[in-house]
């Protein structure tokens, strides 16, 4: 049998709420599950709908906590398996009907609780390793810094009345990294990093015309900036220098002014690293669901065009889907991805 014939039934996935294995019941009532993972700073989402047509269905409370594993069961032709999504935290319940239906909406675990609670501090002399590590440690967390950000030096640095959540987020923002948490590991990744955190190479991702449905390619209005620059505080020459990245023809300039020159030009790369993305973007539904496909990971097309398949891509999001009569189904949102600058 061919992937692109396997069987909707060998779909399947595992759920654990509160340590139960939930999956015996609720497979067979099985409506829909939905699970959303985006590049940015928002959780992960992950919906449920399910049949209570006999009122049998054991009660799921707020609050709980949920561990999903997604994909193909051993028997299967596909050979992807199942893939574990992570932990997620049960914040809405609703029932409905006629027909009689429980809808679960979760949303990733570790990104809620003390790791949202405000606080200030500030650092001195240190790197943004340290406080990355600082932050995960603070939260109960483990922690991976991908090599290029670690060393990055931060003279001082203001935790003002943020949560570590947020702070984080500003930390990502600013370095142009994917902060996220998984199964209590928080991840500090350059965007469009070739390897995670750990340096293990993510491979390249390809896929074909020949394995997908509906597609859309689209350029976007967007300001047409093709680079970066960053003010820095010279204290020796007591003025403001400037440092650039990229070509520097019409360059994003950065508002704030940075304490030294390594912190300006760290800051203003990841500018224009950002600002060199989303040139163009690509929406597509897969014919076969694949749940190991995640945000930040390198893709190549075949298949469409040359302008299109001539585009270095990125996953901005993914959404995977199961239901009882569709199968496994995934669905990912693509940017392009311009030139890398990598940090020293």
């Amino acid at each position: 049998m061919s992937q692109s014939h396997a069987q909707p039934a060998l779909a399947g996935f595992t759920l654990e709420v509160d340590g139960i294995d939930y999956a015996k019941d609720i497979i067979p009532r099985l409506i829909s599950l939905s699970l959303t993972e985006k590049l940015g700073d928002e959780a992960d989402r992950l919906e449920l709908t399910l049949s209570n047509h006999d009122g049998a269905m054991k009660p799921i409370k707020r609050g709980v906590y949920a561990s999903l594993s997604l994909g193909w069961m051993r028997g299967s032709s596909v050979s992807i398996g199942l893939v574990n999504k992570g932990r997620f935290l049960v914040d809405e319940v609703e029932k409905s009907g006629p027909p009689d239906q429980l809808r679960i909406s979760a949303r990733s675990a570790d990104l809620t609780g003390a790791f949202r609670k405000r606080k200030d501090r500030s650092w001195t002399g240190t790197t943004l390793g340290a406080v990355i590590a600082d932050l995960a440690s603070d939260s109960g967390l483990s922690v991976q810094v991908h090599a290029d950000l670690a060393g990055i030096a931060l003279p001082s640095v203001e935790q003002a009345a943020k949560s570590n959540a947020a702070f984080m987020r500003d930390l990502g923002a600013r370095y142009d990294a994917a902060a996220t948490v998984k199964d209590g590991v928080l991840l500090f990744v350059p965007i469009g990093s070739s390897d995670n955190a750990s340096g293990e190479g993510f491979g390249q991702l390809t896929l074909t015309r020949r394995g997908g449905g509906r597609w859309t390619f689209t350029i976007p209005d967007r300001d047409d900036h093709d680079g970066a620059e960053a003010k820095w505080h010279d204290k020796d020459a007591a003025k403001k220098r400037t440092v650039s990245s990229g070509k520097g023809d019409n360059p994003k300039r950065i508002k704030r002014s940075f304490a030294s020159e390594a912190e300006a030009k760290a800051a203003s790369d990841a500018e224009a690293r950002k600002q060199s993305r989303g040139q163009y973007r690509f929406s597509h539904d897969l014919a076969l669901g694949d749940p190991a496909i995640e945000p930040n990971r390198r893709v190549t097309l075949q298949g469409w065009d040359s302008e299109i398949d001539g585009v270095n891509w990125l996953v901005d999001s993914a959404t995977h889907r199961l239901d009882a009569r569709q199968g496994l189904a995934t669905s990912v949102e693509l940017v392009s991805v311009g030139y890398l600058i990598q940090h020293h």
